[in-house]
């Protein structure tokens, strides 16, 4: 029997590990839509009293936290289109008052043309909040970087930098609450007060399409094998 050809065989190879490879990680986006989506319809409120529960619970958790808002700093980020028109995501920290702990809530868009100052008013006094954990948000490119003025009660920015928010948060108000701030921020609850508009269902593509997607790779896979086999039947 002939020895296999190393180049070919070599490209077949890579081929049938990539494309495997892909397959598998279509299955595991698979089971991780299908939890996000449990997650989405899971109607279970969580009561935080304990600052390790921001920490483990998974995205889009239903909480509960009682405390007030601080109004500044208040963050507005910009490019934000609903219906075709550009507005604002705006952002307050919210502080869980026996726990010291600070969150950023994203209170919902505004638009754009007809902002201002006044409308980012909050009352201080103490309620309980209703909402969804989540992660900052990302964009796939970012082009540039965000420079925050210290001494701006409102800042706007082109990107959420998450850990920038964050140190001017912390520097701002926990030298004088002795306070920390989340690494997760909360999308509030569409029906409380103080808010704009508030849509929170993100695109997410069904778990049958990424298993649609995976039987592709592998079903791609075979078909690498067997006209791979077929040719080395033919050079023999």
């Amino acid at each position: 029997m002939k020895s296999l050809p190393l180049i070919p065989t070599l490209m077949v190879l890579f081929f049938v590990i990539l494309m495997t490879s892909l397959g598998f990680w279509q299955i595991r986006r698979a089971a991780e839509k299908e939890q996000l989506l449990k997650l989405l319809a899971d109607d279970n409120i969580v009561q935080i009293t304990k600052m390790s529960q921001i920490k483990d619970l998974p995205r889009y958790a239903n909480v509960k936290l009682k405390g007030h808002f601080i109004d500044a700093p208040q963050f507005l980020l910009d490019n934000q289109v609903n219906e075709g028109k550009q507005g604002y995501h705006a952002f307050t920290p919210f502080i869980v008052d026996e726990l010291n702990l600070i969150i950023m809530v994203n209170r919902g868009w505004l638009v754009k043309n007809k902002f201002s100052d006044e409308q980012l008013g909050i009352e201080s006094k103490q309620i309980t909040l209703l909402g969804k954990l989540n992660t900052p948000p990302q964009v796939g490119i970012q082009l540039g970087e965000i420079e925050l003025i210290k001494q701006r009660a409102i800042q706007i920015i082109t990107y959420y930098e998450a850990e920038k928010v964050k140190n001017m948060v912390q520097e701002r108000l926990c030298k004088s609450l002795d306070c920390v701030v989340s690494d997760k921020i909360l999308l509030m609850d569409k029906d409380q007060k103080n808010g704009f508009k508030r849509e929170w269902k993100p695109i997410i593509m069904q778990p049958s399409k990424h298993i649609a997607y995976a039987v592709q790779w592998f079903a791609m896979t075979l078909v690498l094998i067997v006209i791979f086999i077929y040719w080395l039947r033919k050079q023999n």
